[in-house]
C-alpha cells in the first residue's frame, strides 16, 4: 500500500471489518466499504453489515461480562 496522503484516511469497513486507506485514486471503494465489499449486493451488504454490528455487540458484551467475573473471583490460594 502506498504511504498515506493528507487527503487519505484509514478506514474500517462496515461490513467485514477490514482496515483500509480511503480515498485511494482507481480503487472501487467507498468511504464505509472496502474494495472487495464493494461489490457485494447492497441488500447482501445490509445484512452483513448488521450481523458484523451484532457480532461486535455480543463481543464487547463477552469481554465485560469476563472482566466482572475475573473482578469476583478470588486469587487461587498458594
Amino acid at each position: 500500500m502506498p504511504p498515506t496522503t493528507s487527503g487519505q484516511r484509514l478506514r474500517t469497513c462496515r461490513a467485514c471489518g477490514k482496515k483500509f486507506e480511503y480515498p485511494v485514486k482507481g480503487n472501487p471503494a467507498t468511504r464505509h466499504h472496502c474494495e472487495d465489499c464493494v461489490i457485494i449486493p447492497p441488500e447482501t451488504r445490509k445484512t452483513i453489515e448488521r450481523l458484523s454490528s451484532r457480532v461486535n455487540q455480543v463481543e464487547f458484551q463477552l469481554r465485560s461480562l469476563e472482566a466482572k467475573l475475573a473482578a469476583l473471583t478470588p486469587p487461587p490460594a498458594k
